[in-house]
């Protein structure tokens, strides 16, 4: 999964590539200000199933997606590029959840707000590609894990259980949920510390070393979590760029974690 990221030069250059469609992770308002050309807005919403009866976030399922990708003119030759804003932490959601069933997915190396400033082309007119089938292929990487796993992986001395949480919120000194703390023996990596400079999404050149500085060990499985899987998500990929064999997310995090009596707290 290293080879996730593609280049603006390159994109800029094959804006009107066949099979090749472009989806926006932003809020209707910023699409309809301007996005790329050949672009779809994704609303997150449409990637995630919501129920009043959970306190976390889940991905949608099987059928959700397919509807999704078909409508949206994407079928299984269909290359996908996501982009985004602010950091990339939903973008990166999104691109996991496309992985996850099977699609073909590329992320942008830049936000839409540094495109806009290198004077890439721009439009504010609506895309609305011809509806095709996607059919969905659940990924077989095993990359996304569940509270027993993870409760499994407590003790584990080959394990990294990753908090990308605020340091406020690891300490347990403010809770985003009605409880504070964090799950025992996790280690706390503030996911802004790997978003980019510049616009950039991710740290590229400076990973490896930042990874390194925080003790994260490429020869450990790491397993990334927040509140609500979002952060994770850009902590998740950050790593897979950086070539580490054994990472997974526990997309419901701390939100599941708190909310169930038989999960630990550490504060």
């Amino acid at each position: 999964m290293t080879n996730i990221l593609v280049s603006s030069e390159w994109v800029k250059d094959h804006l009107d590539d066949d099979h090749l469609i472009f989806f926006d992770i932003r809020s209707p308002r910023e699409y309809n200000n301007g996005h790329l050309p050949n672009s779809v807005l994704i609303p997150y919403e449409k990637i995630l199933d919501f129920s009043p009866n959970r306190p976390f976030f889940d991905i949608a399922d099987k059928a959700t997606i397919e509807q999704l990708l078909g409508k949206n003119g994407v079928a299984n030759d269909t290359r996908i590029i996501v982009y985004g804003d602010n950091g990339g932490s939903t973008a990166s959601r999104l691109f996991w959840t496309l992985l996850f069933y099977g699609a073909n997915v590329k992320f942008l190396d830049i936000s839409y707000s540094k495109w806009t400033n290198l004077g890439y082309p721009v439009t504010t007119e609506v895309y609305s590609p011809n509806e095709t089938t996607f059919i969905a292929n659940e990924n077989h990487d095993n990359f996304r894990v569940n509270n027993d796993y993870v409760l499994s992986k407590i003790k584990d001395p080959q394990t990294i259980i990753l908090d990308t949480r605020s340091k406020e919120e690891y300490q347990g000194l403010i809770a985003a949920g009605p409880k504070a703390g964090r799950i025992p023996n996790s280690k706390n990596f503030p996911w802004e510390h790997a978003i980019g400079v510049d616009g950039n999404i991710f740290h590229t050149k400076e990973l490896s070393t930042i990874f390194d500085n925080y003790g994260l060990s490429q020869n450990k499985e790491i397993i990334c979590y927040c509140q609500v899987g979002e952060r994770a998500s850009h902590t998740f990929l950050a790593l897979k760029i950086c070539g580490y064999p054994d990472v997974k997310i526990y997309d419901r995090s701390f939100a599941d974690w708190s909310n169930n009596p038989n999960m630990p707290i550490e504060i």
